[in-house]
């Protein structure tokens, strides 16, 4: 049986593909949400508090609160506890990371 080869010109990627990439992949998964990427954009002008975060989106505190413990668990924002109020920030180093990580994912 002859092997053929893709006739766009993409390459095999199977032997290229790692545990490495697989995390990468679980990693930009986490933007596929847009709202977790409008929380991002709204973290860029400093720490906000999860109901400044509501209003902002309009959103309701659950939803918000999923969103943020998804990008929490990515490693992308943290969590600052004041009294009854949780305030929250961007974690910069890790999302240079992503992009990082997006700009190899989609190249050769």
């Amino acid at each position: 049986m002859t092997q053929r080869s893709p006739v766009c010109g993409a390459q095999d990627i199977g032997t290229n593909w790692s545990s490495a990439c697989e995390e990468q992949g679980k990693l930009v998964s986490t933007l596929m949400e847009p709202q977790r990427i409008k929380i991002l954009r709204l973290l860029c002008g400093g720490e906000l508090c999860v109901c400044e975060i509501e209003h902002e989106l309009a959103l309701p505190q659950n939803l918000v609160s999923h969103h943020l413990r998804v990008l929490r668990e990515a490693g992308l924002v943290a969590a600052r506890k004041e009294g009854q109020f949780v305030h929250y920030s961007r974690v910069e180093e890790r999302i240079h990371e992503l992009m990082l990580t997006l700009e190899e994912l989609l190249s050769n």
